[in-house]
């Protein structure tokens, strides 16, 4: 009895993590038509890898509001997760603006794309928890935080493709950054 009540709870077990694939694969499919969608309506094929960085950027900026979420957590997955309630929502906290953006630059131009998970002294001269993207062009980072450049007094254009080094005291000297590669 004991025996079947196992095989019982096991197979239960692998059917609820079956489902549990198929809705993520769906949601990583559902993410990638509506970042396909974005990209075809907003760049040229024959627009260069910079200008279609700058033309997302501006998108991402002039189409979505911020909206505070309290108690941001990592866990495998979450920049999807983000960047779907961002396109959904069309309003997010940094880690929302810099999932759909990372996304966006990433179907567009085909970079190696990453979302940093850090600090920052950006906003308000304290160090507060941030995300921004970083966009590998040749063999440098560039960073592109579309909330920053938004909502950082002063700051237009003072965030986008800049190099990395050069913001290091904006970001912490990136000390215990975590990164999270951006791939569908």
């Amino acid at each position: 009895m004991l025996k079947k009540f196992g095989i019982l709870l096991l197979t239960v077990c692998l059917l609820a993590g079956g489902f549990g694939t198929a809705a993520q694969a769906s949601t990583g499919n559902s993410l990638e038509q509506t970042v396909t969608k974005i990209v075809n309506q907003k760049v040229k094929k024959s627009d260069g890898g910079k200008s279609k960085l700058k033309k997302l950027f501006v998108y991402v900026q002039k189409n979505y509001d911020y909206g505070r979420k309290v108690g941001f957590k990592t866990y495998s997955g979450w920049e999807k997760d983000y960047a779907a309630e961002m396109f959904s929502a069309k309003k997010g906290s940094c880690y929302h603006y810099a999932a759909a953006y990372a996304f966006l630059a990433k179907k567009a131009t085909g970079y190696s794309v990453r979302v940093g998970v850090g600090k920052t002294n950006g906003f308000s001269g304290k160090l507060q928890p941030h995300a921004w993207v970083e966009v590998k062009i040749s063999s440098r980072w560039y960073i592109c935080d579309p909330n920053m450049d938004k909502y950082a007094a002063g700051s237009s254009r003072k965030y986008f493709l800049k190099n990395r080094n050069s913001l290091k005291s904006t970001y912490n000297n990136f000390k215990d950054t975590k990164y999270v590669n951006v791939s569908f």
